[in-house]
């Protein structure tokens, strides 16, 4: 092998994402099976509805989902611990705007005798006062060392402006809320949601016949109930020119810059090449803020931009972490390479083929396990996105390949994506620091 000739780089073929067989169970519950691992390994996850949108107060769905493990009517919360070492088994717990999940890993062989503890820790935790009076204090003190961070307050500040003050998107945690939290109150939420009828069940992995068998058997014993009621997202209108916040943190080394400008949402057929126009600007390694600021100038370590998708709007954003003194700098330039994209003479052929090998990289290793496979399905549950999903992202990658598509051609769909959708006029900006 020749280490001085570099290896050849060939573009992916067809890109091919199928989708989980569904069980529909009598009282209501769906299970999704994606199987394929060389492995006998597999991941039950349990995903309930309510999560930080219903939450009464803020950080009591994660806490809540955080104790589920610490006892149940026939586990103490050691035992449970014990069971899992054991048998080489681990769980975990996530919240998103409208779910809860948790999730088992385990072996092929142990998956019978835990399947019963998972159903006991979903379904009859009893939340004991010592174990959650730790569990809330070491959660509050994380907190107070967050709100001493710049890029905690940062996005503590401007996610009011942006969601709107009223909204559960805008609300922060406090070390005082989660002090005041009980048992009883964790309690309440978390039974309130047990209801059958919104309760989706993902299965992947090396998935056997005797494995569905349990699931199936497992779920369909499970007592029919009402629907769990969604609360619906509103945001505030968008501001008719930008707005900025100042906060203050005495001593700070740093400063940390949040810029967002809204968007059109998911359902929108815009949806996509914005996802694609936001990762040319800040959304990998070899994007335009990285390249210039990071890069070019030495202004940061990081910045980044990603786009908060809902159904019905979007919000870009962009943050990162800058000497105080470089923060007009900083701004300064973030919107010059926003302006600079709307031009299409200003990207290169070499730029576009990169964009494109990366998305079309992302979206290949989605298809690498049944694992990965499983969650990108999910996100059609937390997310709506629509059923072609996958294959609009690929499509409109490969059109951003020189290979497929002229260079000129490339370049006017980013640009026209950001012309339309990148509107800084209605920008909103928070600063941490000094």
């Amino acid at each position: 092998m020749n280490r001085t000739i570099a290896p050849q780089v060939h573009n992916f073929g067809p890109l091919h994402l199928t989708s989980p067989r569904v069980i529909r169970l009598h009282n209501g519950i769906h299970i999704y099976i994606e199987t394929g691992s060389e492995a006998d390994v597999n991941r039950l996850t349990i995903a309930l509805p309510g999560g930080g949108a219903e939450e009464p107060v803020a950080g009591l769905a994660s806490c809540t989902a955080s104790l589920l493990a610490e006892g149940t009517n026939h586990y103490s919360g050691a035992d449970i611990a014990a069971r899992l070492e054991y048998a080489g088994a681990w769980t975990g717990t996530s919240v998103s705007t409208h779910h809860t999940s948790i999730t088992l890993s385990s072996l092929n062989d142990k998956f019978a005798e835990l399947l019963p503890l998972l159903i006991d820790i979903v379904f009859h935790p009893i939340f004991p006062a010592e174990a959650t009076n730790g569990i809330l204090r070491r959660r509050a003190a994380r907190i107070d060392i967050e709100r001493r961070k710049v890029s905690f307050l940062a996005d503590e500040a401007i996610r009011p402006l942006a969601y709107g003050a009223s909204s559960p998107l805008a609300r922060s945690e406090s070390a005082e809320q989660i002090l005041s939290l009980t048992p009883d109150q964790l309690r309440e939420f978390h039974y309130s949601r047990l209801s059958s009828n919104d309760i989706h069940v993902f299965l992947s992995g090396n998935i056997t016949p005797r494995i569905e068998a349990l699931v199936t058997d497992t779920f369909s014993r499970i007592a029919s109930g009402t629907s769990f009621g969604m609360s619906s997202l509103s945001f505030a209108p968008p501001a008719e020119s930008p707005r900025e916040v100042l906060v203050e943190l005495p001593g700070s080394q740093q400063s940390a810059v949040n810029m967002m400008i809204p968007a059109p949402g998911r359902l929108d057929s815009s949806f996509v090449p914005l996802r694609c126009a936001v990762t040319a600007l800040g959304g990998y390694f070899g994007s335009r803020l990285m390249l210039n600021i990071r890069e070019a100038r030495g202004l940061t370590y990081g910045i980044s931009a990603s786009l908060f998708g809902y159904p019905e709007r979007s919000f870009i954003s962009v943050a990162t972490q800058t000497a105080c003194d470089s923060v007009k700098d900083v701004r300064r330039l973030i919107l010059e390479e926003i302006e600079r994209m709307k031009d299409p003479a200003s990207y290169t052929e070499d730029e576009l083929m990169r964009l494109s090998r990366f998305l079309l990289s992302g979206l290949a290793a989605t298809l690498d396990t049944p694992f990965s496979r499983m969650d990108f399905f999910k996100t059609k549950l937390y997310a709506s996105t629509p059923d072609d999903y996958f294959e609009i992202q690929e499509n409109f990658a490969r059109r951003l390949d020189p290979a497929n598509t002229s260079s000129k051609e490339a370049a006017e769909l980013l640009a026209s994506t950001t012309a339309d959708n990148f509107n800084v006029s209605k920008r909103i900006t928070a600063v941490a620091g000094l």
